[in-house]
């Protein structure tokens, strides 16, 4: 460095001719004088030893050694020194330390070399933008270099232009580059406003003789924001466009007042009476209201759409405390066979002045299914307020030992009803089809194994699950003079049971359990059965080999 890269601009001489005038000021005192020494001491050893001014090219490395007239010096940058940043030109005051003395000098960093680049052509679509700097590439200069246009293009033009870029770089070096930049004849966005036309070729495209949308564009759904992808040729050549659909409209809202009953809660949408916008729209409060109070009280509601405008409207919320205890009514005695399953809450209902939140909870800890006796219950019904009302009953678990003949004897009271001695035996069948599916109610649950207790639930209580109606369909079939078979699917996650009849030519399918897609399973064939069952998760699977043949 000492060589090429610093400059010293200042001597010593001086500093001599102060020596001069200290030597006839004699009459000075020995302290003054004594003082006066050491300091001019320490001058001549800074200016001797390092440079006082410095000059040096921007981007060089620059080292504390290179700062002293005599190579080989152990010296440090002191803390009170600038920092150097040889990419920054500038003047900076330097603070130097060696053998236990401390130097000063001066840098001055200059940049005196212009910066290069490399033009690089630009290609856009109408209505694209760019800086500067996309018409240039690999800048080179020691400190930052910024790119300006000399003239900036003219983005609406289609078509070829040239364009000449200024690089510019910290010591006011300037290089001009000259590039070129290709506008298409397609719009590279375009934003349409929700709720509005689908454009057509001219939004998409400004000039071209031979010109044809690729995307159907009026397929778009115009009523939620979304970036979509428009593709369009223009004489021979595909361009690609993004279509912007945008709401930029806030919604239109009509708030209504509420009033009811404190601790209910309240929804943002509860107090809007409309709202109009094009697309969705959420609501919430801008604060929550204090159900806790009784009285009136201001809530602000807040709308927001897809394109994330935003309204907020006002309305009065008016509280009062609920002081009345719910009713209950329907609380029975429960007379159930043991085993079974109590729908305790079956035919029970509870009512009250605010129904939101209202509990029916029934304390049935005491009931023991398992074994035959007569069980309290409780049933409670309690609001959101705490009031409650209580009502009691008994569970009355029975032994289950119906007789066959007892089965039979009702039985034959439903079929007096329904078939008449001239009737075929399919049309008997029918009718005791049609009597079961209208006259027993599904509930989920029954007692298994005892079919002459399933068949009781079905013929005298009316309700009961897949076993109740198969059992129920098997007493009345019998006594019709119906020959008949259970069956029962292959055991899996669930159980089902259905029947087999014969009306004379053959086994048919009898199933009476009601289905959610409403089939009606009467003398079915296998194939039409394990159609059914196939399409239904396997709703009908058995095991072929235990029964005969099925037509």
């Amino acid at each position: 460095m000492q060589d090429n890269k610093i400059i010293c601009r200042t001597g010593v001489c001086q500093y001599r001719h102060m020596w001069q005038m200290v030597w006839t000021n004699w009459i000075q005192s020995i302290v003054l004088f004594g003082i006066t020494v050491g300091i001019l001491a320490y001058g001549i050893c800074d200016h001797n030893r390092v440079y006082q001014e410095c000059y040096v090219e921007a981007g060089v490395d620059i080292t504390p050694q290179d700062f002293f007239r005599v190579p080989g010096v152990e010296a440090s940058f002191a803390r009170s020194s600038d920092v150097i940043d040889t990419k920054q030109p500038g003047e900076y005051h330097i603070v130097l330390q060696a053998d236990g003395f401390s130097y000063r000098s001066i840098l001055h960093i200059k940049d005196s070399i212009p910066p290069a680049g490399e033009a690089f052509r630009v290609e856009l679509e109408l209505g694209q933008q760019c800086g500067a700097a996309a018409f240039v590439k690999n800048i080179t200069d020691a400190t930052p270099v910024s790119v300006s246009y000399r003239e900036e293009p003219d983005f609406s033009q289609t078509g070829e232009q040239q364009v000449a870029v200024v690089l510019t770089d910290l010591g006011g070096n300037k290089t001009v580059i000259d590039s070129g930049l290709y506008i298409s004849k397609v719009l590279y966005e375009l934003t349409v406003e929700a709720g509005s036309r689908p454009p057509g070729l001219a939004d998409f495209v400004l000039e071209g003789e031979d010109a044809e949308l690729l995307t159907y564009v009026q397929g778009c759904n115009y009523t939620q924001p979304a970036d979509k992808i428009v593709y369009s040729r223009v004489d021979g050549k595909v361009y690609q466009t993004i279509m912007h659909i945008v709401d930029t409209v806030s919604p239109e809202v009509m708030v209504k007042n509420l009033s009811g009953y404190m601790l209910v809660p309240r929804k943002a949408e509860d107090f809007i009476a409309s709202v109009q916008d094009v697309t969705q729209v959420t609501s919430e409060f801008v604060q929550e209201p204090d159900i806790t109070r009784a009285g009136e009280q201001t809530v602000v509601i807040k709308v927001t759409d897809e394109g994330g405008n935003e309204v907020t409207a006002s309305a009065k919320l008016t509280l009062r405390a609920d002081t009345e205890a719910p009713r209950i009514e329907g609380v029975a005695d429960l007379e159930v066979f043991r085993g079974s399953t109590i729908l305790y809450k079956e035919n029970v209902s509870v009512s009250d002045n605010c129904m939101e939140g209202l509990q029916l909870i029934v304390d049935n800890h005491a009931v023991n299914v398992d074994e035959a006796g007569i069980y309290p219950i409780t049933y409670t019904a309690r609001d959101l307020a705490g009031n409650e009302t209580s009502a009691s009953a008994n569970v009355i678990v029975c032994e289950t030992n119906y007789t066959e003949a007892e089965i039979y004897a009702l039985a034959d009271d439903v079929l007096a009803g329904i078939i008449t001695e001239d009737m075929t035996q399919t049309e008997k069948a029918k009718a005791i089809y049609v009597y079961i599916k209208s006259h027993v109610a599904y509930i989920e649950h029954s007692e298994k194994g005892n079919w002459l207790n399933a068949a009781y639930e079905g013929l005298a209580r009316q309700k009961g699950d897949c076993f109740v109606y198969a059992s129920t369909a098997k007493a009345l079939l019998t006594r019709a003079g119906i020959a008949n078979m259970d069956i029962a699917k292959i055991p899996t996650r669930t159980n089902h049971y259905w029947n087999l009849v014969d009306v004379g030519d053959g086994w048919y399918h009898f199933d009476t359990t009601p289905r959610s897609d409403h089939p009606e399973i009467f003398l079915w064939t296998e194939a039409q059965l394990m159609e059914y069952s196939a399409s239904h998760r396997g709703t009908h699977n058995y095991d072929h080999d235990l029964y005969p043949e099925v037509n």
